[in-house]
């Protein structure tokens, strides 16, 4: 299945899986499977098959038992995935006031959901709300009214 700029559509596992090598590539340098288990909380074995989609997908080079890394196609659709997480995960902290432990979840659902028009008027929005002075004083009575909510 193709996106809307004829790139292939990937499940919400596999974008996890992208966002997940990048950081590790990030961290570490160097990625094994057993690092990406690890660091997705699942067994290798299940690691391996979606290496493998990657591959064919021309996002990985995955070869089995050697080190993994990023295609820079793989890269840039990682760093997307990661930067959409980001995003997300500032609006919903610093402007919902949503704890933190709460909204990395939500932003990480949030994160496969969104349409890129979405997605491009909340990175707008942010935008406005950093330039503009007066945004501090909206979100400040925006916050005080989550701190003491009125009745329903």
């Amino acid at each position: 299945m193709s996106g809307a700029r004829g790139e292939a559509r990937l499940t919400r596992a596999l974008e996890d899986y992208l966002e997940t090598i990048l950081v590790l590539v990030q961290t570490h340098g160097a990625v094994r499977v057993r690092d990406i288990a690890e660091a997705r909380g699942v067994k290798a074995g299940s690691v391996s098959p979606a290496l493998g989609r990657l591959a064919v997908l021309g996002l990985v080079d995955y070869t089995q038992r050697e080190f993994i890394g990023l295609t820079p196609e793989g890269a840039r659709r990682a760093r997307r995935v990661a930067d959409r997480h980001r995003l997300l995960l500032r609006f919903l902290v610093e402007v919902l006031r949503v704890p933190a432990d709460e909204a990395e979840p939500v932003a990480c659902a949030m994160e496969h959901s969104l349409t890129p028009g979405s997605m491009g008027r909340l990175v707008r929005f942010l935008e406005f709300l950093d330039t503009r002075p007066e945004s501090r004083a909206f979100l400040a009575a925006f916050h005080a009214g989550l701190d003491h909510p009125s009745d329903p």
